[in-house]
């Protein structure tokens, strides 16, 4: 499996379960509401770059990532 195919399938598991993921990480949450703030979607913009391992690794649950990803 691929990077790229391990994000398509983290991207379908948010689209069907959007509704019941919460972000366990205040960073996360905070990035993903920002919707007007230039500098937080930069932040989340470099964080989507990072593959999973990377994100696991400064503390990101598999729901954080999902989040970033969504």
């Amino acid at each position: 499996m691929t990077i790229q195919s391990s994000r398509q399938d983290a991207a379908r598991n948010v689209s069907r379960s959007a509704g019941s993921l919460r972000a366990r990480s205040s960073l996360v949450r905070r990035l993903a509401q920002a919707r007007d703030d230039p500098g937080k979607q930069r932040i989340r913009a470099w964080l989507r770059k990072l593959d999973d391992e990377q994100l696991s690794s400064l503390g990101l649950t598999r729901e954080d990532i999902a989040i970033l990803r969504h």
